[in-house]
């Protein structure tokens, strides 16, 4: 299989993948991005907004302004960082706690439906070892013109 093959084959995955876990996401009016922004900072803790703007490659007025629906709708809490005065960060409410940990179980149920079907429960364990290989790769910068 060519490169450019397999990056075509994993990018419909992935596609696939998001348009079966979405509308789980879409009943509480969340859009993709602002889905995304609420899995980063709840992964992260409280961060910078300049970091989470780095993170999921949204640029930074455009991420003001999902901040500001996220905040109005008591997804997060902006603090002042006590380490940088100019500086505000970003963190999660008991509301997106709650929210996360029942989304997360219906994810979990939609993932098992879907990896359940595969023909052999051996492929769901090769697959991963392989992205994980995949990822350190990519991490490492390997293949980088650097």
């Amino acid at each position: 299989m060519s490169e450019l093959r397999f990056f075509e084959l994993f990018c419909r995955v992935h596609r696939k993948l998001l348009k079966r876990l979405f509308p789980l996401c879409r009943r509480e009016g969340l859009s993709g991005p602002e889905f995304l922004v609420l899995w980063k900072v709840n992964k992260r803790g409280s961060c910078r907004a300049t970091d989470l703007a780095e993170e999921t490659g949204i640029p930074p007025s455009t991420l003001t302004g999902i901040l500001d629906r996220l905040e109005g709708r008591g997804w997060i809490k902006r603090i002042p960082d006590p380490d940088d005065r100019r500086s505000v960060l970003v963190g999660g409410t008991p509301r997106l706690k709650s929210f996360l940990a029942d989304l997360l179980a219906g994810l979990e149920k939609e993932l098992q439906r879907i990896f359940g079907s595969l023909p052999c429960a051996g492929i769901l364990s090769r697959l991963e070892d392989d992205l994980q290989l995949l990822l350190a790769c990519l991490d490492s910068g390997k293949g980088e013109d650097n």
